[in-house]
């Protein structure tokens, strides 16, 4: 289902990405031609509206969810809910605190970490460029195509759209009621970006930030159709995506009643290499290596170079 959503409202076509040359100029540019009402490139790559964030995926046939979506969904195998969602995140703090992780961290700061060591959490990746999200669309995978999302989110109140995972001693969304219309719109409705700034290399070379928000529900105004106005079914939604993201089938504009709006790119097998060369090409150098700073690998390499200087004195 979440090939066929995403294919029906490609970009590729409408505004002109027909070739590896095409998109690359477009990305450079500032991939701004289609983000909300705009259809003028940015001056230059380092400028983007602030609530603008970019997703890539190694297979275009995947949808946007998170881990601790995917992991309930598996071991489910039925439709996930909030509550679901809810206790296996707790479950997965309590044992990580149990096994030592996490010792005067914060939850949100706990998970944060755990997102980048394989450990399921609802906090999904994105990239505040699309370069560095390009990377994750064409980093394996060749005989597959690709995807690019773009995504911005609703311009809202103060801090509507903003979580900082390393304010509060509970995660912002602890205690959410579940069960009822209201409580679940307040949380399910919720697209919103941490604003702590990472540390960590990884995230840092990555120009990584997570996205997080309740597990998408329907509301009148906020369904999911195809073309010819079939209803997306409760269970294909969030194969689709997790959070609650409109993806217009023809529309450059922002949504007026979901909080966020994205568009999808396709990036055809065939391009997947010339792209990583280009990547690798570009000032500093996007590779595996750069992206995936191998700190644990290169330790002994440092030291040796270290005691090499030492050695050789002024």
């Amino acid at each position: 289902m979440a090939d066929q959503y995403f294919s029906e409202r490609e970009l590729n076509e409408r505004i002109g990405l027909q070739s590896v040359d095409h998109l690359w100029e477009w990305i450079s540019s500032g991939a701004a031609g289609i983000i909300g009402r705009s259809q003028t490139p940015l001056p230059s790559y380092d400028e983007a509206p602030d609530e603008v964030f970019y997703r890539g995926q190694p297979n275009a046939a995947y949808g946007i969810s998170s881990s601790l979506y995917r992991l309930c969904h598996q071991t489910m195998g039925e439709r996930v809910t909030e509550e679901l969602m809810h206790r296996a995140e707790q479950a997965i703090l309590k044992e990580m605190k149990t096994q030592g992780l996490g010792r005067l961290m914060k939850d949100g700061e706990l998970l944060a970490v755990l997102q980048h060591h394989g450990i399921p959490t609802r906090l999904i990746d994105v990239s505040e460029r699309p370069r560095e999200a390009l990377f994750f669309a064409v980093d394996r995978d060749d005989d597959i195509p690709g995807r690019l999302f773009i995504i911005r989110l609703k311009p809202g109140s103060e801090g509507q759209h903003r979580i900082d995972l390393r304010a509060n001693d509970a995660l912002e969304w602890e205690g959410t009621k579940r069960g009822t219309k209201q409580a679940r719109g307040e949380w399910t409705t919720r697209v919103a970006v941490d604003e702590s700034n990472p540390l960590d290399p990884r995230m840092r070379a990555q120009r990584g930030r997570f996205l997080v928000g309740g597990l998408i529900a329907s509301y009148p105004g906020m369904e999911m159709n195809r073309p010819g106005g079939k209803r997306v079914s409760a269970d294909d939604r969030a194969s689709i995506t997790t959070l609650s993201i409109s993806f217009p089938l023809q529309s450059t504009e922002l949504s007026k009643n979901w909080p966020a709006t994205g568009w999808s790119i396709r990036i055809p097998a065939s391009w997947k290499r010339p792209l990583r060369e280009l990547l690798a090409e570009t000032d500093p150098p996007i590779t595996t290596d750069s992206m995936y700073p191998p700190i644990s690998e290169v330790r002994r390499l440092a030291v040796r170079k270290a005691e090499d200087a030492i050695r050789e004195g002024p």
